[in-house]
């Protein structure tokens, strides 16, 4: 009988613990602002993820230029190309990404999170 008691206690914090780490929320706290990094390289070209879309909806750049993507929206969002070149990740609000094209093409992405959005592009000449 004690082994039975003993394994239902410990069963039941087991459970306790599991409980109080999902449910930890940091809701209260503010998320601190970041610094641009000034030796960062300037992009070649942005693009603002805004209202659900990304704007401007196509960019051009030169053979290893860099793109910048910008979160602009309150809900995450991803810039990510369909044929796996680049992966933003989930960007917050305010968040960034950014990639260097070192091949010539046209790279068309969308949000992976959204897939009402419209899809973008990116050209990449020599």
């Amino acid at each position: 009988m004690k082994k039975y008691i003993l394994g239902i206690s410990l069963m039941i914090a087991v459970v306790v613990v599991a409980v109080a780490a999902c449910s930890k929320s940091d809701s209260n706290s503010t998320p601190t602002p970041t610094k641009p990094d000034p030796t960062a390289p300037k992009p070649d070209a942005t693009v603002s993820i805004t209202d659900f879309a990304f704007s401007p909806a196509s960019v051009t750049v030169k053979s290893g230029g860099t793109v910048q993507w910008t979160n602009a929206d309150s809900a995450p969002h991803t810039a990510t190309d369909l044929n796996s070149a680049f992966n933003s990740g989930t960007l917050a609000q305010g968040g960034k990404f950014s990639f260097k094209f070192t091949t010539p093409g046209t790279y068309t992405y969308h949000c992976l999170v959204h897939s009402m959005m419209a899809n973008a592009t990116v050209v990449v000449t020599e």
